[in-house]
C-alpha cells in the first residue's frame, strides 16, 4: 500500500522503520491519548510492525508510516485498525510532536477512510477520542465523522459511514 496526499505519503511499515516508529511511541506526550497513555518500548513496536504486517496480508490495511513528502522525514502513523477487544474498525493516527498543527492529521486521515472504504466491505469506521483531547475530536468532524453515544464515559465516541451507504445520506 502506497498513497499520497499533497504533503504526504503513506505506505505499509517496514522493519527498517523501527527507530522512528520507536521514538515516537517512545514520547510521553505524544502518547498521553493513545490506549491507555503508555509509552511503548522497541521491543513492543518491533511487535507492532510484525502484527501490522499480518494485517496487511489478511486485511489489505492496518497502522502505516506516514512522511512528509517534501522532507522524506518520518512524521507518524495513521491507519485503521481494530482493537482485539473491539467489535469495530478504528482510525488512528500520531506525529511526532514537531508536526502537530500543521492540519497533517486531516489531510492523511481522510485520504485513509477513502483508501479503506475502497478496498474493504466495511460501512462504518470509528474514532474513540479521550474527551479532553479537543484537537483529536475537530480533526473527526472535519473528517466527517459524527459524535455518537456511548455506555463509556471515558471516550468519545465517533463513526462516518462508507459514502453512498444509506446511512451516510446528509453527512
Amino acid at each position: 500500500m502506497w498513497f499520497e496526499t499533497d504533503r504526504l505519503r503513506a505506505r505499509h511499515f517496514e522493519n527498517a522503520d523501527l527507530d522512528d516508529f520507536a521514538a515516537v511511541c517512545g514520547d510521553p506526550e505524544v502518547m498521553r491519548f493513545v490506549g491507555d497513555g503508555t509509552t511503548l518500548g522497541r521491543a513492543e513496536v518491533a511487535h507492532w510492525i510484525d502484527v501490522c504486517q499480518e494485517k496487511y496480508a489478511t486485511r489489505g490495511y492496518g497502522t502505516s508510516a506516514v512522511f512528509e513528502r517534501s522532507t522524506g522525514d518520518f512524521v507518524g502513523y495513521c491507519g485503521v485498525v481494530r482493537a482485539p477487544d473491539q467489535a469495530f474498525d478504528e482510525l488512528v493516527y500520531v506525529f511526532h510532536r514537531k508536526f502537530w498543527g500543521k492540519g497533517y492529521a486531516t489531510e492523511i486521515g481522510r485520504e485513509m477512510l477513502a483508501y479503506v472504504f475502497k478496498i474493504s466491505t466495511l460501512h462504518e469506521i470509528s474514532a474513540t477520542i479521550d474527551p479532553s483531547n479537543q484537537q483529536s475530536m475537530q480533526v473527526a468532524a472535519k473528517l466527517g465523522m459524527m459524535e455518537t453515544s456511548s455506555a463509556d464515559n471515558t471516550v468519545s465516541h465517533w463513526t462516518v459511514q462508507r459514502p453512498g451507504s444509506n446511512n451516510a445520506a446528509g453527512r
